[in-house]
């Protein structure tokens, strides 16, 4: 039996009214468009689609950018939107007219043309779309009310996918940084980035993976640009070999909880034997990729709160790593003087008008521009969000106790106030990552909607 889905969270529409459906998806980016993908391959009868931001449509934040020297960080051949088809982006991206092979790491904007022609290739008039906020979701004994500005939609589940959240606002000992005309809070604005003057001096907070990519868009085409990276601890990602490795599969631990020093030391142990065999580490750290969420499960809440503190740094560095082609252009910045790395966070920041003062561990210097490069927002708790702080305060949903995204169990079924499964609410994506640790990545993501759907379909419409 077909089923009526709306999808919260995807592309633009000037559609105003009432909905009613089965289904909601709030959030439009990659997460909500792999489910709404996932959905409408499964046979539903109709997707209704609510995005804020039409910009982020199909494509979320990081596959909307538009430079091509942004690249993917993992290879075409592990990017399918279909775990049963491993080869389908490689596939379609040649179709297409793209010059990918299954080890090459291409652009991020291929990725987002790719999500935009599955919801295309699947929608078959069964998509409809709204650009709107949701506002509020509302349970009552027969499902959801979900309400935006102009529109009210009926459903019988909800399912967050709203990706990451923007991060916290950029602060100092001093406090948070002003609104001026040297702050950018957003580093995928590429029109601010490249409009900063070409013999601009330019402080990025953060050194991750988006760092890399802002220093690529603002170094590249204005060699008396100057940038500087500062970040707690002053490390870049490390950087994926140009072809694949070796495979190395660890074993296991035994059945039992698990401590987070015993894995940290199982992975370093597994690293010392692959180098003895003459394996890269970076095999041992990939092979371990499909046991992650099974051991981070054996974790108790105090073992994770463990590894958060004392080991997550180190494996975030080695397991999201830099495409050779980025790695090399940062390191060549490097070389040449245009581009230094800092640890020791940001100090303080003195506005001066056009321009700022900012202080660095031991250095002060003036800059034309700060970029706020760090990571997202994952504690709920702190959300400025509108929906998710009236359901937090309602206590229709919780925060993670670890402050990694929204509590829920490990299939996606979201936790109230008090524990308790607040049936008919789901969630994929990022907002798993305190239940799954690993929850941020497409083939994660795209099992957990694929997985998702079939569950969602197989429920009796109310």
């Amino acid at each position: 039996m077909s089923r009526a889905v709306g999808i919260v969270g995807s592309a633009e529409s000037g559609v105003r009214g009432d909905f009613r459906t089965d289904i909601a998806v709030v959030g439009g980016g990659a997460s909500g468009t792999l489910t709404a993908v996932h959905l409408l391959r499964s046979g539903v009868g109709g997707v209704v689609v609510f995005e804020a931001e039409a910009g982020r449509r199909h494509r979320g934040v990081a596959y909307g950018t538009t430079d091509p020297r942004h690249l993917l960080n993992v290879r075409a051949q592990v990017m399918s939107a279909f775990p049963e088809e491993p080869g389908h982006f490689v596939e379609w991206a040649r179709g297409a007219g793209y010059a990918v092979g299954p080890e090459d790491f291409v652009p991020r904007m291929v990725f987002g043309h790719y999500l935009r022609s599955l919801v295309a290739q699947f929608g078959d008039g069964r998509l409809s779309v709204v650009t709107a906020r949701v506002e509020d979701v509302v349970a009552d004994g027969a499902g959801f009310t979900l309400s935006t500005v102009d529109t009210t939609t009926r459903a019988a589940s909800v399912v967050f996918a709203y990706g990451n959240h923007a991060p916290r606002r950029l602060a100092t000992a001093a406090g948070p940084l002003p609104d001026a005309a040297w702050h950018a809070p957003n580093p995928w604005d590429l029109d601010t980035l490249t409009a900063v003057p070409e013999d601009a001096t330019v402080v990025l907070v953060g050194s991750g993976l988006t760092a890399a990519d802002t220093a690529i868009t603002l170094l590249d085409d204005a060699p008396r640009r100057r940038v500087l990276m500062v970040s707690r601890h002053g490390e870049l990602p490390r950087t994926h070999v140009a072809r694949t490795l070796t495979n190395w599969v660890s074993p296991v631990p035994p059945l039992g909880p698990l401590t987070a020093d015993g894995l940290a030391e199982l992975i370093c142990n597994q690293v010392a034997a692959a180098a003895r065999q003459g394996v890269n580490w970076r095999a041992v750290v990939d092979g371990l990729r499909g046991c992650t969420q099974s051991m981070w499960a054996r974790l108790d809440l105090h073992e994770r709160r463990r590894f958060l503190a004392a080991h997550s740094r180190d494996w975030d560095v080695h397991r999201h790593r830099m495409a050779p082609g980025v790695a090399a252009r940062i390191r060549a910045y490097r070389d040449s003087g245009q581009l230094s790395l800092h640890g020791g966070g940001l100090q303080w920041v003195e506005d001066v008008g056009a321009r700022c003062r900012v202080g660095l561990d031991g250095v002060a210097l003036d800059a034309d521009a700060v970029v706020h490069c760090t990571g997202p927002l994952t504690d709920v708790a702190q959300t400025t969000d509108p929906l998710l702080r009236r359901l937090i305060d309602r206590g229709t949903v919780a925060p993670d106790p670890l402050g990694l995204g929204l509590a829920c169990t490990p299939d996606g079924r979201l936790l109230d106030r008090t524990g308790s499964i607040a049936s008919g609410m789901y969630t994929v994506g990022p907002p798993r990552k305190g239940a799954l640790w690993e929850s941020i990545a497409v083939p994660e993501i795209r099992d957990q909607a694929a997985q998702l759907a079939q569950h969602l379909v197989s429920v009796p419409a109310a």
